[in-house]
């Protein structure tokens, strides 16, 4: 550990923040310029060896087509494929053929960052009386950011919180983004519970679909952990029988951090007669993101989903697997320390955040490793871990010694 190169580096991250980088931004320049760093911050799935997960090769292959095939100058999008593509998308996420009818799909730009800033511009469109948004603590810090656009109040309730009817409610339908905290069922229930008895509608943020149950991945299949996501995380909602909008995120399910697909909103309109007027909010939304003329990359998206889901689902097993085996180990290796409670089986997902000591920067830093700072915490990515066992446990070392628990 070198404390003198650590407190450079932690001065020179905190002149990037006041310079108005983002923490994810600074953490990924400052590993760069760092040729023994280790990434623990960057958010993309590591293989052990720190080095990213390859890309889906699925998707490699319907974008060079699809590239190839985008010649001719003019305009294409998926419009006559998005009742395939609907189906694909409901089968992915598990959810019941008896609630298909009541789903409109959109395609926003920018992945599932666009998903969730298009959920909430229809849901304001279509709820002008909501002036404010709810949101969790420790959530992902670009709620804030999309409810500041909007130009509505934001407030913060705790990780377990049920939100009020007078604001539209902006849940994270997963491992918290930032803490990897993982809801409980019986929160989840009430959530939705309160949501039906006040005719609120919801925003629910799936960032990560099924990587709550990750942890299964060597003693369960694909299907078992995506039905238990959805019946952990939607089926209440459903039951209720409450209008919502769901964005989805493909990026980290499908490993396809370097082609950045665009992100699927699906809404759920319980009541048929509110249908044109969902539509039409839809369609406006959808247009004035631009997203009605699409990326090559989208439109590759949308075939593969079409016609290879079974080769995308086994690409994201193969992140699960990936997930369940860093997990595992970082369990091991962390019995006993200050941060042994976040990794039970009450956190899932990629990252964890643990409280940091006022001196963790320049020790962290100072023994060349990169997580994200701020707000006094530490956010880790749990693949950055080496599968060297050796070397992992030298990491970890230093984060049970400058972090203490969630």
């Amino acid at each position: 550990m070198d404390l003198d190169f650590g407190q450079r580096v932690a001065q020179t991250a905190q002149e990037m923040i006041s310079q108005g980088k983002d923490v994810n931004q600074t953490a990924k320049i400052l590993f760069d310029r760092d040729q023994d760093g280790f990434n623990y911050g960057i958010g993309i799935i590591l293989d052990g060896s720190g080095a990213p997960m390859s890309s889906s090769f699925t998707l490699t292959q319907y974008a060079t087509a699809e590239v190839q095939s985008s010649g001719t100058g003019t305009y294409y999008n998926s419009a006559k494929l998005m009742h395939q593509l609907k189906t694909a998308v409901l089968r992915w996420q598990r959810i019941p053929e008896t609630y298909w009818d009541s789903f409109k799909l959109a395609l926003p730009s920018d992945a599932g960052t666009g998903a969730v800033k298009s959920a909430v511009e229809l849901e304001l469109l279509l709820n002008p009386g909501y002036k404010k948004i709810g949101i969790e603590e420790l959530g992902w810090p670009a709620h804030k950011a999309i409810a500041k656009l909007a130009r509505v109040d934001i407030k913060e309730f705790p990780q377990d919180a049920v939100m009020p009817a007078d604001m539209l409610a902006l849940y994270q339908s997963g491992p918290m983004n930032t803490t990897g905290m993982v809801r409980g069922k019986e929160v989840i229930r009430a959530r939705a519970t309160a949501a039906a008895a006040s005719g609120n509608h919801v925003v629910l943020d799936r960032a990560y679909s099924g990587f709550e149950f990750a942890r299964l991945a060597g003693s369960e299949s694909y299907d078992s952990i995506m039905r238990k996501s959805y019946e952990l995380q939607l089926k209440a909602f459903l039951e209720a029988g409450v209008p919502m909008s769901i964005a989805i995120s493909p990026t980290k399910a499908f490993l396809t951090f370097a082609f950045r697909p665009c992100g699927f909103l699906l809404v759920y309109n319980p009541e048929p007669a509110k249908d044109k007027e969902v539509i039409a909010a839809l369609n406006a939304t959808i247009r004035a993101r631009g997203s009605s003329f699409e990326h090559p990359i989208t439109r590759a998206f949308v075939k593969a989903m079409i016609h290879d889901l079974p080769a995308l689902e086994q690409e994201q097993m193969q992140a699960f697997v990936r997930l369940f085996e860093a997990e595992k180990m970082w369990h091991q290796l962390t019995d006993g320390t200050a941060i042994a409670d976040i990794f039970s089986e009450n956190y899932a997902g990629l990252f964890r955040n643990p409280r940091a000591k006022t001196d963790a920067p320049a020790a962290v830093y100072g023994s060349h490793l990169y997580p994200v700072f701020s707000q006094g915490r530490c956010r880790l990515n749990a693949t950055g871990l080496p599968v060297d066992e050796a070397l992992a446990s030298q990491h970890v070392k230093v984060f049970a010694e400058y972090c203490l628990g969630g």
